[in-house]
């Protein structure tokens, strides 16, 4: 690992999984990139929708201002292979809350696993962006970089309105098209300088 890998800061930005990276969790996945330094890297996975699955589907005990509401058609995404039974709420700043976690004050996101989120989207009170995950991609110390090293990765910059997409599916090809980058001459092998 390079010195520069090392101390390249991921976080904010978007990681773009590289054709023929040879694991099917991640394939064609854009991830939103919440923390990276020596202990590791946490992100989601924001453009793989999760076949169909809707809030109401995958929460049973929805309160009843919530369950009456079109929140309950929320579309749930595939967040990362890590804790994947596990429901995270990625929303924009705009709804502080102490159930929510700042990863990193530069960001314009928070995370919550609390219900009190959509009990105040449901009222209008909620935050004005919010997406549903289920689990998180994680890495070790240097794993992501040693990827990264491996050309299983790209990086491009992120922005609120991407990262909240209405079109979620287009969200790679307008990432790889943003880089200048032609995915038909992209090698999957890495090299050494």
């Amino acid at each position: 690992m390079t010195d520069s890998l090392h101390e390249t800061d991921l976080c904010g930005r978007f990681l773009l999984a590289m054709p023929g990276m040879g694991d099917p969790r991640f394939e064609r996945s854009v991830i939103y990139m919440l923390a990276h330094d020596e202990e590791g890297a946490m992100g989601f996975i924001i453009n793989q929708p999760a076949d169909g699955l809707t809030l109401g589907d995958i929460a049973s005990n929805l309160p009843d201002n919530v369950a009456s509401t079109g929140l309950r058609n929320l579309p749930v995404f595939v967040g990362g292979p890590v804790q994947s039974e596990h429901g995270f709420v990625l929303h924009s700043d705009d709804y502080p809350s102490t159930d929510t976690a700042q990863f990193d004050e530069r960001l314009p996101v928070r995370v919550t696993q609390s219900l009190e989120v959509l009990i105040d989207a449901a009222r209008a009170k909620g935050p004005s962006h919010m997406r549903l995950l289920l689990g998180y991609a994680g890495w070790g110390p240097g794993q992501l970089e040693g990827e990264i090293q491996e050309n299983a990765w790209l990086a491009c910059d992120a922005d609120l309105e991407a990262i909240f997409t209405a079109d979620p599916g287009a969200l790679y090809e307008k990432c790889i098209a943003a880089l200048g980058v032609d995915l038909a001459l992209l090698s999957a092998r890495g090299g050494e300088a």
